[in-house]
């Protein structure tokens, strides 16, 4: 099993999260509001308690227990630092994707619907029209929406070349 503290490569498919599994939490929307996150300076912060632990932890009040939940969530904060990276360029990857497959999809809808209507215009024959209605529906309703907020952009436009005009 590789090091779950190095940091995973960019061009990984594949991500192994077993180890993280058994402190990996799912939180409810909003429950992340008012969290601490590291800032800057963090590094020397954690080095300076690391480094007066020894001598000077328990007069200072932290407890053993103390350091060594400290220690964990820092363990645990690296092993996700080292796979997050490659994990969020793979969603980004699959994201991208999925855009382009879908682009690609839709554009084939709207050539099958454009040849649908070409060949039954040229045969005459109005079965076809009948038989790929939804897809005919769907290839104008789309268009018909980029009409509608085109026309709306206009609209708006023309409100605030009046707006400027009456100043």
């Amino acid at each position: 099993m590789p090091n779950s503290l190095e940091p995973v490569p960019l061009d990984v498919l594949v991500h192994d999260c077993t180890a993280l599994a058994p402190f990996l939490a799912d939180l409810s929307e909003g429950a992340r509001r008012g969290m601490r996150s590291e800032q800057e300076g963090f590094p020397e912060v954690v080095s300076e308690i690391l480094t007066n632990q020894a001598i000077l932890g328990d007069k200072a009040g932290i407890t053993k227990s103390d350091i060594e939940a400290f220690h964990e969530s820092n363990q645990r904060v690296t092993m996700i630092d080292a796979r997050l990276p490659a994990i969020k360029k793979l969603v980004e990857m699959m994201e991208e994707t999925r855009a382009l497959e879908d682009d690609k999809r839709q554009r084939l809808v709207y050539a099958f619907a454009d040849s649908i209507e070409r060949r039954a215009k040229t045969t005459g024959d109005k079965t076809l029209l009948a038989k790929y209605e939804r897809t005919r529906k769907y290839r104008s309703a789309i268009a018909m929406k980029g009409v509608k907020t085109r026309s709306k952009s206009a609209k708006a436009a023309e409100a605030e070349g009046a707006k400027e005009g009456q100043r």
